[in-house]
């Protein structure tokens, strides 16, 4: 996961206590949605030194230089039921972005769609699939992200007689689906379930797909529908620098 996240050790930040780690934030920076992007891959804390403003500290560091190079702003996302996160991070000046849902389980419904064809693809050139979603991918499942990982990511296609109609892309080891779309005048014929239950096998494994938006109601309620449990929430905040 550091892989995708592309962690740059050269804008995180650690603090120590004498020579021992107590407190670290590790960033990646890429040009995203048209910004120039920090994104807060893992904040981490040991347990006796909370509440102790450590992250503050450490941002306190960061901050000059990264507006000094030119970042226009920081994303993170924070679990919903973490509030003192939360409040950490809105006393710095974050603000929250969107709501975001995650969901996992096994896809129950078998619609025996038989006559669909699955091809594992090595074209990975995914801006020709922008048309096939209602919502764009938060940060960690955007295509340049993507690009940097498919050592660990499989790209399938599923087609109907000769029409390219899905797509799913996904982490085999971790059962973690990273993008799901189906062309829209191929939709609500089972195509989007017939892939997650190709993945679903695959992988042998509890399916996982995170960070979907709260206006994405079709994705949300298919998900539901289909047998995946919400079983997290967050928000996305950003930091304008």
């Amino acid at each position: 996961m550091l892989e995708k996240l592309g962690i740059n050790g050269e804008i995180s930040g650690v603090m120590l206590d004498e020579e021992e780690l107590i407190g670290f934030i590790l960033h990646s920076r890429t040009r995203f949605q048209g910004l120039d992007t920090v994104y807060n891959g893992g904040t981490g804390v040991m347990s006796v030194y909370r509440g102790m403003g450590i992250i503050q500290e450490i941002y306190k560091k960061l901050l000059p230089n990264l507006r000094q190079s030119g970042a226009e702003r920081i994303l993170l996302e924070c679990i919903t039921t973490n509030l003192r996160a939360l409040k950490l991070y809105e006393v710095m000046g974050f603000k929250k972005k969107k709501l975001l849902h995650c969901f996992k389980g096994f896809v129950l419904l078998d619609l025996g769609l038989n006559h669909l064809m699955f091809r594992e693809a090595q074209d990975f050139k995914l801006n020709r699939f922008n048309a096939f979603a209602d919502f764009s991918p938060s940060f960690i499942d955007a295509n340049d992200r993507l690009n940097a990982n498919w050592k660990y990511e499989k790209l399938i296609e599923c087609y109907k007689g000769e029409t390219l109609a899905g797509y799913i892309i996904f982490q085999k080891h971790l059962g973690r689906v990273s993008q799901l779309g189906v062309r829209k005048d191929y939709r609500r014929q089972g195509l989007g379930t017939a892939l997650l239950q190709y993945v679903q096998q695959d992988c042998q494994r509890a399916l996982t797909l995170m960070n979907i938006p709260s206006e994405a109601k079709g994705m949300l309620q298919f998900l539901r529908n289909i047998g995946l449990v919400n079983n997290a929430d967050q928000y996305e905040m950003e930091l304008i620098l």
